[in-house]
Parts: C-alpha cells; structure tokens; sequence
C-alpha cells in the first residue's frame, strides 16, 4: 500500500494541514505532535513526493550549473566542491555545458529558469550584452566563478588573474631567462585570456624584455599549446622560457618541445596555469599557478544557497577574491645557475 499524507495524517491522528506544517516546518507545532507525526513517518518510511512539496514551498530545490565544458579538469574540480558541500543539504544539482559559445549559454539561462531552479552559479569565461540581459531576467539568485558580473547583485568568486601572471612571469624573469614567450588565451576572455596576457606583458615591459613576437595565441587545450610551441619555434630559435595560459596548454607545449629534441627544463623552461592533476603526473612535472577550485565551487554554493534561504537579503553579496599559490616543480630550471 502507498502511504500518503492524508494515511499519515489519520494514524497520527492530525490533520493534513498539520503534516504539511511538520514536513515543511513553515508553522509552529507542539512538541508533542510534532514527535507523534514524525513517528509515523519513521515507521511508515514515508517519503513525501518532491514535486507537491516544491509547489507548496514555492522552492524546487534545484541548483543550476553552467560551464563551458564538461570535459575540461579545471571544471570538474570546481563540480567537486561544490558537490562536498551540497550533498548533506536537501539540494540537487542540474548541470549543463556550453562548449564556450556565448549563445549556447543564453539559450541555457534560459532553460534552467523553466526548469524552476530555485538559483544558477555561472562558471564563465565572458559575456555579451545579451548575456547580462538574459541573467537579469533570471530572477532568481546568480553567482558567477572565474569572471566578472559587472551586476551589483550577482557576486563572483575568483582568483586575480592579473597579479598570478605578473608573479609567474617574475618568478621566470628571477630565474635569469630574458627571451620569455607565452601561449596566451584569446583577449575576449576578459580574466583567463586578456588579465593574464596583460599581467606577463606589463611585468616584462617593467623588466625591459617585452618582444611582441613571442605570442602565441589558442583556446586553453593540448593542441593549442602543442600548436602554440610549434609557433613560437619558428618565429625565434631564441626563447628560453614559455607562459602558458593553463596547464593543458603547457602540457602540450612541452610535447611539441621533446619531439623537436628540446630538453625540458634544461633547455627550455615551461610554466603552466591551474595546477589539474596531469601537472604533477606529466614528466618533467610543471611548474604552474595553483587555483583553489574545489574550495571556489564550496565557498559559491555555499554563498548561492544563502541568497537562496535568505530571499529579502537586500543588501548585495560581496565579491571573493581568492588566494592562488606558486606551484614550482621540475619544468623550469634557474638558467643563470645552469649557465
């Protein structure tokens, strides 16, 4: 037999109004038959049906999440953070991917609020007019990781992209090299593509060893890098050193370098952004910049779900700004000692 809340109801004794007050704890019961109401439920099993308890909480408990790709490791982890700390709450996650494309993610904005999720944390790389437009009509509480909102409502996680590269390219400039190229992402991602070329540029324009022809540009992959080394090989014989805009790409670099008979670090030195999990298992190991992402997707659920309890809150959630860490292992190499 399937048990209702009206059976729950009769053998407790109370109405069905008082049930739905002790499952929703939306009014105050007495202690007394509030333990008998539960009692029930406990030797019934009970499991009150999601759907009828969404529409009487006016709450889906759905969480919506957007990233660029479901196959990249940098997402992932961010996926694994905030699963830790969602999975003791009464929440369930609707994940969705983009592919980086812009229109795609609009189209997916919009589906997710459809689907009635009760808030969206947006893993981006940028946006566009419409893009703002279409999170302003979400209605429902937005938080973004890795880029800005420019919406004084919609708070960020992140890291400073600018200052990282400035210290990775530094701690380059530091270990003697002075013909340092880099694979950049694209300049229309304002934080991983542009913050981080520009912090690499102003840091060697400070130093006096900016060269416009080591620049290689792609789009955060293996083949990117691999075609981005290829790159900067032809151009200049010179280089020493390479920035990577991430770690895929730094991996990638470093295989095109070994099968042109380019001894990584001794030869050439490489630095990788991110630190995923094949930046300590490829060999030589990469030096890189470590991002927190497990602990960026905690601290963005556990801010989203906030906003998402607290829905008079009206004073705006503020912007984190995350610490990242200097990671240095085998790929770079301190030229002036070696020389």
């Amino acid at each position: 037999m399937k048990i209702t809340i009206n059976e729950i109801a009769k053998r407790a004794g109370v109405s069905k109004a008082t049930v739905s007050r002790v499952l929703n704890n939306s009014k105050p019961v007495s202690e007394d038959i509030k333990n008998r109401v539960l009692s029930v439920i406990q030797d019934t099993n009970f499991k009150p049906n999601a759907v009828a308890r969404s529409l009487s909480l006016k709450k889906s408990h759905l969480i919506g999440i957007i990233i660029p790709d479901l196959s990249n490791p940098v997402f992932s982890r961010i996926i694994a953070g905030i699963e830790s700390y969602i999975r003791s709450l009464d929440y369930s996650l609707l994940i969705t991917a983009t592919d980086f494309d812009i229109e795609m993610k609009i189209q997916h904005i919009h589906i997710l609020k459809d689907k009635g999720v009760d808030g969206l944390i947006l893993v981006t790389d940028h946006g566009n007019s419409e893009f703002y437009q279409a999170m302003l009509a979400f209605e429902k509480p937005i938080i973004m990781i890795g880029s800005e909102s420019y919406i004084d409502t919609i708070p960020v996680v992140r890291i400073d992209n600018y200052k990282a590269a400035c210290e990775a390219t530094q701690y380059l400039i530091d270990l003697g090299h002075e013909k340092i190229g880099m694979i950049r992402g694209p300049l229309t991602d304002p934080q991983s593509g542009k913050e981080r070329y520009d912090g690499y540029k102003d840091t060697l324009i400070k130093a006096g060893l900016f060269e416009e022809n080591l620049i290689a540009e792609g789009w955060y992959s293996f083949d990117d890098g691999y075609r981005g080394m290829e790159m900067l090989l032809s151009k200049s014989q010179r280089v020493t050193a390479v920035f990577c805009a991430c770690d895929l790409m730094a991996v990638g670099a470093m295989k095109y370098a070994n099968e042109q008979g380019i001894s990584v670090p001794s030869e050439l030195s490489i630095l990788g952004f991110d630190d995923v999990e094949i930046a300590r298992m490829y060999s030589p190991s990469l030096t890189t910049v470590k991002q927190p992402f497990e602990e960026s997707g905690r601290l963005a659920i556990e801010t989203l779900v906030q906003m998402v309890e607290d829905a008079e809150h009206r004073a705006p959630f503020k912007h984190q700004i995350i610490k990242h860490q200097l990671v240095v292992r085998e790929s770079t190499v301190n030229r002036k000692r070696e020389g």
